[in-house]
């Protein structure tokens, strides 16, 4: 008989020797600063039956290794791992520590209906998905860095009282540019997941509160939100 599988919540360093069962919730490519074209590293936030998430990071060496056997929404068997400290301003868990994988790291797809498809948390202090109304969108600029030109815009979103900007970059910024001008006619839905860091961090649950609403959108006034926050924002024992 196998081993059991581990609980992400139970995870700490030094401890290399994990064996998770868990469903890949989010994956994407971070590219190098000023060439995105060149990926530094795969990134994912993986979810066990208990719904406990950590973050797990595939560096660049490791990327050709690992880049075409992950798929978001897919479950996998995984052992081996370097767990270390979850700490700095990009933090998209809650998690004390986060997972590097190691060149001894085991992936294995595997069948399974028991972890939660979906998992959209409205209320963690380091990853705010953000879902709000587009109102405005600022100028594109561009800005020199260690030589390279990249591009910037800021986007306002605005739900009820709230009203929230996010500077968005590089390619990011072609993906706006080329979405406006396809011609779309009603105001659209932008889902963000916004990292806060350095002194924009939400410290404790009354700022939060202060911030963030987990009522249902008045689904007269906004319809088109209100039907995607009970499409894909209303879950079972994870959410």
């Amino acid at each position: 008989m196998p081993p059991p599988f581990d609980m992400i919540s139970k995870m700490h360093p030094p401890r290399e020797a994990w064996r998770l069962k868990v469903r890949v919730l989010r994956l994407w490519v971070v590219p190098s600063f000023g060439k995105h074209d060149i990926p530094n590293s795969m990134e994912m936030i993986l979810l066990d039956e208990h719904c406990g998430k950590i973050q797990a990071t595939v560096k660049k060496s490791l990327l050709n290794r690992f880049r075409d056997h992950i798929v978001k929404g897919q479950v996998y068997r995984m052992t081996y791992f370097a767990v270390v400290s979850n700490h700095g301003s990009y933090r998209t868990t809650s998690h004390e520590f986060k997972l590097v994988f190691l060149h001894r790291t085991t992936v294995v797809a595997v069948d399974e209906d028991v972890i939660p498809k979906t998992y959209f948390n409205m209320l963690c202090l380091f990853g705010i998905d953000i879902i709000d109304l587009l109102t405005s969108v600022g100028e594109e600029k561009e800005y020199a860095k260690e030589g390279n030109i990249v591009k910037i815009i800021v986007l306002e979103l605005s739900s009820k009282d709230l009203t929230v900007r996010c500077a968005l970059f590089g390619d990011y910024v072609n993906q706006v540019n080329n979405f406006l001008a396809s011609g779309y006619v009603e105001q659209p839905v932008v889902v963000i997941h916004l990292w806060l860091n350095g002194e924009s961090n939400l410290q404790s649950v009354e700022i939060v509160d202060e911030f963030i609403c987990a009522e249902l959108p008045n689904p007269l006034k906004f319809p088109a939100l209100y039907n995607i926050v009970t499409k894909y924002m209303i879950h079972g024992p994870c959410g």
